[in-house]
């Protein structure tokens, strides 16, 4: 992209914020005017996309927080699949949800839909900090050194839907990992925290600065160094040539260690600088078939999906096979599959076979 296009969307952020079209979204869908090249921008902050193939056509793209999935969610998921995407229902690398063949006049229904079950499409994109990546077992897995849940929920909480955070240079994406699988990205992500043991019974977790480990923190310091970090690249990020906007390239033209050294200066502790041993306890890859939990009395069962393009029948098939089972959640993988959370043991091998039935594979 040409530096031209930098400096217009950086005019279009400053003309109006993209967390502040939401209204627009709702005009232009009573109205039903054709939705101007800016807005178009701005829709992303809201994941809403112009349908390449058909452009009287819509896509909108639903972030998950941490992944999950109730039985409420999977029905609504279906039923807008149903009702206003032509039957469209694919999930996406990332834990990501995502509709074709929306209608504008349909969008205020479907966020309100989505917002009746706690779902929500803010800063799916855009110049904004996204939804945390995490492990896709976090609670469940019997290795894992720490669960994350409460951590990733704050930083979430923190920085999804807060106008302090919607206009960086472009997107940041952070991942947190409680366990030593590197299964919560499917590619390096611009900070991580991973969990290592510290004497013994102590964790601490490293600080990766895409994918360079920088030093180490305790669990309460994470998020205030989340905050370092992301202040720091709005502030200093490259806002007038596109090709170097990203947090990558701030990384790159600074250097660590530079980079080190503005980041030491903008929080109240030290990155600890010690050599940890490895930590040999790890879980496997997508963890399919049944698997035992941390949860007394429950299973988890990973499932492979052949194709990420799904119907709203799966998902209402799904959610049929949960409360036939007494399971209640269920978790996307980043690659675009599926665990059952929690299962209970003793049904596991029946619920596994009925879940194979409707294409959704725990033995592979």
């Amino acid at each position: 992209m040409s530096n031209n296009l930098t400096l217009n969307i950086e005019h279009i952020k400053k003309e109006k914020d993209g967390i502040d079209v939401l209204s627009d979204i709702y005009i232009y869908a009573v109205l039903g005017e054709r939705v101007s090249a800016k807005d178009l921008i701005r829709f992303q902050w809201y994941g809403i996309y112009k349908q390449e193939d058909n452009e009287n056509y819509f896509k909108v793209v639903i972030p998950l927080p941490l992944g999950e999935l109730n039985i409420e969610q999977l029905k609504t998921l279906a039923l807008i699949s149903k009702e206003y995407a032509r039957n469209s229902l694919d999930i996406n690398r990332g834990q990501k949800i995502q509709f074709k063949y929306l209608k504008m006049h349909d969008l205020p229904h479907i966020f309100n839909l989505l917002h009746n079950v706690n779902l929500s499409t803010i800063f799916e994109a855009g110049h904004t900090v996204r939804n945390i990546i995490t492990c896709p077992i976090n609670t469940v897995d019997g290795k894992q050194l720490m669960d994350v849940s409460t951590i990733a929920t704050k930083i979430n909480d923190t920085f999804i839907g807060n106008k302090k955070y919607s206009n960086l240079p472009n997107k940041l994406q952070i991942a947190i990992n409680g366990c030593k699988e590197e299964c919560c990205h499917v590619e390096i992500p611009d900070v991580k925290f991973d969990a290592c043991t510290y004497k013994s019974n102590k964790v601490l977790f490293s600080v990766k600065i895409i994918g360079e480990h920088i030093g180490y923190i305790t669990p309460s310091q994470i998020l205030q160094t989340s905050k370092a970090i992301v202040n720091i690249y709005k502030e200093y990020g490259n806002r007038t040539d596109i090709n170097k906007s990203t947090f990558a390239s701030l990384v790159k033209t600074w250097g660590l260690a530079e980079f080190n050294e503005i980041l030491d200066s903008s929080i109240n502790f030290n990155l600890k600088r010690i050599i940890l041993e490895a930590d040999t306890r790890a879980t496997k890859g997508e963890h399919f078939g049944i698997n035992k939990s941390t949860i007394e009395g429950q299973s988890y069962i990973g499932c492979k999906i052949k194709s990420q393009n799904l119907k709203a029948s799966d998902f209402n098939s799904l959610a049929v096979i949960l409360e036939k089972y007494n399971a209640s959640k269920v978790k996307l993988t980043n690659k675009g599959n599926i665990i059952i959370l929690d299962a209970p043991s003793t049904k596991a091998d029946d619920l596994a076979k009925d879940l194979q039935k409707v294409n959704f594979n725990p033995f592979i």
